[in-house]
């Protein structure tokens, strides 16, 4: 299996890209050290704002993805910097709480949010006061690729190998980690994890083990990365289905719909906000911030904006205001007809 070894290139061309020469590298220090990707640190995975300091947030889970991707590059000899910085970017478009966010941004906005599209238009436009991260084509390319819901996890032989690596890291990072914060918050009990997950490993580490092992060994066998057959499959594939119907599905968000509902009120409402579309802005928020705008609405008012002026969204509102942002559009066709690079 070849690794994906030269980019298409990127926007535009900047000294600072000449310091790490590997350009997927690059772009993974770019993405760490963004704005994007601290919020994500204040960002549901499971539950929005736990107390428990060793649940996951969409940081942790990142973090997760970014591991096991690893595992599998290793393994089938992929490019392993660019599964991490596919890895590191492929989340920072997330709302606040998480799917649930996702999801009431899409009813208020009438049109599909896709936290996978958010987050190269934020890597594209948002980034560094409008001029974005300038990440290579393909780990933008590859942040797209990777969510499939509840779906089929169906492929794309012909893309870089890399890009289908991080998507079944991400599956298997959530299906094996997400059960253990169910658990810490009552939502499931742990006979029951242990039940649904006894025949994938005793434990975390043996499960996630024993999931890479299996989708390596298909992998060598197909030649591209895949993972589709088999009893480890077939398992795996149960356990995660049981998330989104048995776990997922019945936590209760209605509150925080509320919280997004008002929040994108407030934003539509003001002018102070430049015109900014309040479904994007909103997507700009952390769990907290979200809250904070809750409080306000319980005490029946709409917060002062010095009130709120410590939050995030106020660094990045000078650089978009007036600006034309579509969350629903990627914008790579810059890169699509590239004749700079040569895969190998």
């Amino acid at each position: 299996m070849k690794p994906y070894l030269i980019s298409k290139g990127r926007r535009y061309e900047e000294k600072e890209d000449t310091l790490i020469a590997d350009p997927f590298l690059n772009d993974y220090t770019k993405i760490i050290q963004s704005k994007a990707y601290r919020r994500l640190a204040f960002k549901t995975q499971v539950v929005s704002l736990p107390d428990n300091p060793h649940m996951r947030t969409r940081l942790v889970h990142t973090e997760e993805v970014v591991s096991i991707a690893l595992a599998i590059a290793t393994q089938l000899g992929l490019n392993p910097y660019l599964c991490m910085a596919i890895a590191a970017v492929h989340d920072i478009g997330h709302t606040p709480f998480g799917h649930i966010g996702e999801q009431t941004l899409t009813k208020i906005g009438g049109k599909p949010f896709r936290h996978e599209v958010n987050s190269v238009v934020i890597a594209q436009h948002i980034e560094r006061k409008g001029k974005g991260l300038n990440l290579s084509y393909e780990t933008l390319e590859g942040g797209i690729n990777h969510s499939r819901g509840s779906g089929e996890l169906s492929i794309d032989p012909g893309l870089p190998q890399e890009y289908n690596a991080v998507l079944f890291a991400d599956k298997i990072a959530y299906t094996v980690s997400d059960p253990d914060d169910a658990v810490r918050y009552g939502y499931i009990d742990r006979e029951t994890v242990l039940e649904k997950t006894k025949k994938l490993g005793r434990n975390q580490r043996k499960r996630v083990n024993n999931l890479v092992s299996a989708l390596v060994e298909e992998s060598k066998r197909k030649g591209f990365v895949s993972f589709s057959e088999g009893e480890m499959f077939e398992e795996f594939e149960k356990a995660r289905q049981f998330m989104y119907k048995d776990v997922y599905a019945h936590i209760d968000t209605s509150l925080q719909e509320q919280i997004i509902h008002g929040i994108c009120d407030y934003f539509a409402g003001s002018d102070y906000f430049g015109g900014v579309e309040p479904v994007f802005l909103t997507s700009l928020l952390t769990d907290k911030e979200a809250v904070s705008f809750g409080s306000y609405m319980l005490k029946c008012r709409r917060p002062k904006i010095e009130e709120i002026a410590h939050f995030g969204i106020f660094e990045i509102l000078p650089y978009i205001k007036g600006g034309e942002i579509d969350y629903t559009n990627p914008d790579l066709d810059w890169g699509k007809n590239s004749l700079d690079a040569i895969a190998r």
